[in-house]
């Protein structure tokens, strides 16, 4: 066989190798959806009212209210200003309530908290099983005899590492991705040197 086939050979059991192991993971191990925890609701529904963002399961939102200036206690008014003529001040006076209902309504905030919770566990899980799944396939490849098959592997088990490590990527804190990586380049090195030492 020539030395392109090996490296054609290779490079297809390293790219299949890797999309197997993904689609092995997906399917085995379900995805958690967004719709499972924020269910199917309509788009466009306008809430007014802390009230009925309450009643809806979401959390309320308060716009930017500027500092009241002054507070008519018979009508429990809160009264900020908004312009200033010629020595004459017009204010603009609203009760408590209106002030709290000056706002906007995320309904998904509950259920997208825990669809983000459960979604981070879960990208922690295939990475977990993924760098099993490439560091087996690197010992796998490194103690077969057939250069092509070996290297294709090898390659592989490379990329599915580096599949995992990027589901999981953005929620490790950077002493994580530091330590992921420095294990991962001493096998890589070790491997590497065991591979071309017995070659």
């Amino acid at each position: 066989m020539s030395k392109f086939k090996h490296i054609f050979l290779a490079i297809a059991i390293a790219i299949v190798f890797v999309f197997f192991t993904g689609f092995g993971i997906s399917t085995f191990y379900k995805t958690p959806q967004y719709e499972d925890f924020c269910g199917e609701r309509e788009k466009f529904v306008e809430i007014r009212t802390k009230e009925s963002c309450d009643n809806e399961g979401g959390k309320w939102n308060l716009n930017e209210v500027a500092r009241p200036l002054a507070k008519i206690d018979d009508n429990q008014l809160l009264c900020t200003k908004t312009s200033e003529q010629d020595d004459a001040v017009s204010l603009n006076c609203q009760t408590q309530v209106d002030i709290e209902n000056q706002g906007y309504c995320d309904r998904d905030f509950y259920c997208r908290e825990e669809f983000d919770g459960v979604r981070e566990n879960y990208n922690r899980n295939v990475f977990i099983i993924a760098t099993g799944i490439g560091i087996i396939a690197l010992i796998v490849g490194f103690a077969l005899k057939l250069a092509s098959i070996s290297s294709g592997i090898m390659g592989g088990g490379i990329l599915t590492i580096i599949y995992g490590t990027i589901r999981y990527w953005s929620d490790l804190p950077d002493y994580g991705r530091f330590i992921i990586l420095g294990i991962t380049l001493a096998i890589l090195i070790w491997l590497g040197y065991k591979k071309i030492k017995k070659e």
